[in-house]
This record gives C-alpha cells, sequence and structure tokens, in this order.
C-alpha cells in the first residue's frame, strides 16, 4: 500500500538541561513586552519567575507577570487575564509551568487577540480564526507535551465542564525544554504526569483518528522509554538523564496530539477530576486498567505491541497484554481506583453525562454503554 498522510509542527524547539538560560534570549528575539504567565506558588517558591524576570529585564524588556492559575485552568481565570492585560498590550507571551499553566497562557493569547470572552470559543459556539501574539512555552512538568501542540484544555466552572480548544494558531513559536526544571518535582506530581506520557503514548498509537507512521513510530518509542526511566526517576527525583528521558517523551508525545488524538480515557478522567479534585494523573490511573479491558478487542493488535514492549515477551492475546499491564503498573505504584478518589455508583450518571465531544477516535467507541461499563468497572 502506498503511503500518504499529513504531519505538522511548527514549533521550534531547544531542548536540553541548561535551556532556560537562554530563556530570556529567545523570549525578547519576538518582542519586548512580555508578559510572564505562571502559576500561582512553585515557580515563584523556586525562583524560576524572578530569574526570568531579571534575565528578560537585563535584556531591556518590560515585563508583567499573571500568576492566577489553578492547577486545572479555568475560564474565569482566563478572562480575569485577558481583562487585566488588554489595554497593556503584550508583544510576546512567555509560558512558565507545567501544562496547565501553557494551556492557559494560550487561551489568554486567543483571548487578547479577540478582545472576548474565552467560553464561546471553548464550547464551540465560535470558530477561533486566528491567535495573534508568538507564544513562549517553558514546561517544568515533563507530561502533557503542550509546549509543541495546538490545544487548551480548560474547565467551565458554570457548566462543570472541562473541554479542549485545538487550532493551528494555538501552537507555541518556540518551546524551551530543559529537563533540569522537572528536578524539584515530588514523587506524586513525577508519577502522575509520567502516566499521563504513557497514556498519551498509548493513545494516539491506537486511536482511530489518523493513519500515521510517525505517530506509530513516536508512540513505541516513549512506551519504551517510560518503561524504562519511569521507575527510574521515581526512585531517584535527582537523575537527570531519567528526568532528560521524561522530558523528551513527553514532548514527542505532545507532537503525537498534535497530529493524532487521545481516546476515552481523557474524556472520562475530565468529569473525574472535577467531581474529586484530583490531578489529571491519578484519574487516568484510576480509569485505565477498565478502559483496556474494554478497548483490546478493537485494536488487538496494536495492543499486543505495546504489551511486548512492556514486557519484552510476545504478547498474543488479551490475558498476555493485561499481564504485561500490571506488571508495569506494580513497576511504578500506579494502582488506583475510583473508589480511592471517592467515587460511588452513586455519581456515574453525573459523569457519564459531563462526557462531551465525539466518541469515535477511541478503538471502542462505538460499543455499547461503554462510557457507563468503563468507569463502573473502575470502582
Amino acid at each position: 500500500m502506498v503511503m500518504k498522510f499529513t504531519h505538522y509542527r511548527p514549533t521550534k524547539i531547544f531542548f536540553g538541561s541548561g535551556g532556560f538560560q537562554q530563556a530570556a534570549e529567545l523570549v525578547t528575539s519576538l518582542g519586548k513586552r512580555v508578559l510572564l504567565v505562571t502559576g500561582r506558588k512553585a515557580m515563584k517558591t523556586l525562583g524560576y519567575t524572578g530569574r526570568l524576570q531579571t534575565d528578560l529585564q537585563g535584556l531591556g524588556a518590560v515585563t508583567s507577570v499573571y500568576d492566577n492559575i489553578s492547577a486545572s485552568p479555568l475560564s474565569r481565570e482566563i478572562n480575569e487575564g485577558v481583562e487585566r492585560f488588554r489595554e497593556w498590550k503584550p508583544q510576546v507571551i512567555a509560558a512558565l509551568g507545567g501544562g496547565s499553566v501553557i494551556d492557559a497562557a494560550k487561551a489568554i493569547d486567543l483571548g487578547l487577540t479577540t478582545g472576548e470572552k474565552i467560553e464561546p470559543y471553548l464550547l464551540g459556539e465560535r470558530s477561533i480564526s486566528t491567535v495573534g501574539i508568538p507564544l513562549v512555552a517553558i514546561p517544568t512538568t515533563a507530561g502533557t507535551g503542550s509546549e509543541v501542540n495546538p490545544i487548551s484544555l480548560l474547565t467551565d466552572q458554570a457548566l462543570e465542564i472541562k473541554k479542549s480548544m485545538r487550532h493551528e494558531g494555538l501552537f507555541p513559536a518556540i518551546a524551551i525544554v530543559d529537563p533540569a526544571l522537572t528536578l524539584s518535582l515530588n514523587r506524586e506530581i513525577t508519577l502522575d504526569t509520567g502516566f499521563d506520557v504513557f497514556t498519551h503514548a498509548v493513545e494516539t498509537y491506537v486511536s482511530r483518528a489518523v493513519k500515521n507512521p510517525l505517530v506509530d513510530m513516536y508512540s513505541q518509542e516513549a512506551i519504551r522509554m517510560v518503561k524504562e526511566y519511569l521507575p527510574r526517576v521515581l526512585e531517584n527525583g535527582q537523575d537527570l538523564e531519567a528526568r532528560s528521558r521524561m522530558s523528551y517523551a513527553s514532548m514527542i508525545m505532545g507532537i503525537n496530539l498534535a497530529n493524532s488524538s487521545a481516546c476515552l480515557p481523557h474524556r472520562l478522567q475530565y468529569g473525574v477530576g472535577i467531581k474529586t479534585g484530583t490531578s489529571h494523573g491519578a484519574g487516568l490511573r484510576a480509569l485505565y486498567r477498565s478502559w483496556l479491558d474494554k478497548a483490546y478487542e478493537y485494536a488487538a493488535e496494536k495492543f499486543n505491541r505495546v504489551g511486548q514492549i512492556l514486557s519484552g515477551r510476545r504478547c498474543e492475546n488479551k490475558s498476555d497484554f493485561m499481564s504485561a499491564y500490571d506488571s508495569f503498573i506494580d513497576s511504578i505504584g500506579a494502582h488506583l481506583t475510583l473508589a480511592d478518589l471517592k467515587i460511588t455508583e452513586d455519581d456515574l450518571p453525573w459523569l457519564v453525562g459531563k462526557v462531551v465531544g465525539g466518541l469515535n477516535n477511541d478503538p471502542a467507541g462505538e460499543a455499547p454503554d461503554i462510557v457507563n461499563r468503563i468507569y463502573r468497572d473502575a470502582l
């Protein structure tokens, strides 16, 4: 069969330990009026916010900081940022933080471009036509790959819905991926973000969204890296080689998400996170085995390949695959259920009602009552 596919990645990537040292130079190459978007505590406490501001100002930049970003960013926080800096008119936005901060910066960029509230775009009531301010993304976790994809994931707190926007204009212009920035992460965040990388690898590999040999190649490479290096970094958070490999795996999965799609577990986690206030990674850990059990028969060949990468042995059936997955989960101590997150059977109708968007990208998306069955078996 003759191959034919499209693969798009416009973000210029600067990868490597110590890359943060050139952040100010790269940011100011795009403009001298810089809005720095970051989280509320961590970057300030660690000194990275102040250091970047000092470096920017040393290069003649005028800076302002917006740090009212939650761990799961809210639409009202985006609107507040847009309102606060609309008249300030930044020439470039620098996002310093985890995937939530980068997602929020993308949405603020859109809001500053349009001058409008974010909800109509988030809910699909209005189409994104352009995003006008160059964005520099500096990730401080290894999980989402948001630094190299055109996706912004937000929560509309009024409707209690978590949803993503996707548009080419949301690609960052520059990504500065410095694994040394992840050395300060504690074990819990390292596990949750690292598991997110694994899910991106599995889901973009089995997704029906795009048939793309580069996506398949990157997915398998990321699974191999997570299998080898996530246990290492959980054992020793100062292992810079392992941190670097996890940052790289996260980044190439961001590229995959730009060219493929996540599957049902991500859509099902959104409601869990809203209901319980737990992290994205924790929700995925609780849901994942149940989803794999339901999805296996729809993409058995690819799941068997995942199992072979995880176990080093040929997988020929569902039992082989699930055994390989369980051994991997044992190796990183990632066992979790929805009941552990305080979800009960009474919560299931609400959760099912909060699953938004099409399910067709998932290999099991058309199976009868699939959403309810995954939730129920994950309890």
